[in-house]
C-alpha cells in the first residue's frame, strides 16, 4: 500500500489500518499520532466559530425576550429558557476543548470534574426536554387553538419550565456519583 493510502486510511478511520502486522505498525507509528492531531486541530477549528456565534444568538435570544414585552408568549418562554440552557452548554465548550487537547493530567479538581459533567448533562437533558414541550405547546395551538388559548397560559409556562429545569437536574444528579479525578501513582488521570 502507498503512503498516501495509509494517511488516507488513517486519516478517515483509525480503526481500519490493521491490513498486515508490520503496515499497522508502521501506521500506528507513524501517522495515528498525526491522525490525531489533525482531528483535534479540525474539531477545535469547528467548535470555536460555533461556540461564538451559539453564545451570541443565545444571548440577542434572551435580551429580545426581556427587553420586548410583546415577546414574552409561552413560545418566547420557552426559548429564552433553552437558550439559557445552550449558552450554558457553550460556556463549557472550552473546558471540553482543554479535554480534547490535553486528557491527562486534569489540573481543576474533583469538585470542577463533577460540576462540568453535571451542568453539561443537566442542560443536554434541559434542552431536550424544552424541544419536547415547545413541540407540545405548538401540537396544541395547531390541532386545538381555542383550547390551547386557554389552556397554555404564561404563568402556567413558567410552572412547567421551572419542572423541566427541576427534571434535569434530578435526571443529571447521577452523574455526580459517577464522575471524578483518578489519581494514578500520584498522577491524576482526568475525567472518568
Amino acid at each position: 500500500i502507498l503512503l498516501w493510502e495509509y494517511i488516507h486510511i488513517c486519516s478517515f478511520n483509525m480503526q481500519v489500518c490493521v491490513s498486515g502486522h508490520i503496515q499497522a505498525h508502521i501506521c500506528t507509528l507513524l501517522f495515528l499520532p498525526v491522525c490525531e492531531s489533525i482531528c483535534v486541530l479540525c474539531v477545535t477549528v469547528v467548535c470555536i466559530p460555533l461556540m461564538l456565534f451559539g453564545l451570541l444568538g443565545n444571548m440577542l435570544t434572551i435580551l429580545v425576550v426581556l427587553l420586548r414585552p410583546h415577546m414574552r408568549s409561552s413560545t418566547y418562554l420557552y426559548l429564552s429558557s433553552m437558550a439559557v440552557s445552550d449558552l450554558l452548554i457553550l460556556l463549557l465548550l472550552p473546558l471540553d476543548l482543554y479535554k480534547l487537547w490535553r486528557p491527562r493530567p486534569w489540573p481543576f479538581g474533583d469538585l470542577a470534574c463533577k460540576l462540568t459533567m453535571f451542568l453539561s448533562e443537566c442542560c443536554t437533558f434541559s434542552t431536550i426536554l424544552h424541544i419536547t414541550f415547545l413541540s407540545l405547546e405548538r401540537y396544541l395551538a395547531v390541532c386545538w387553538p381555542i383550547t390551547a388559548k386557554t389552556l397554555v397560559t404564561r404563568r402556567r409556562t413558567k410552572t412547567v419550565i421551572g419542572c423541566l429545569w427541576l427534571g434535569a437536574v434530578v435526571s443529571a444528579a447521577p452523574v455526580l456519583m459517577m464522575v471524578g479525578v483518578e489519581e494514578v501513582g500520584g498522577e491524576e488521570l482526568g475525567m472518568d
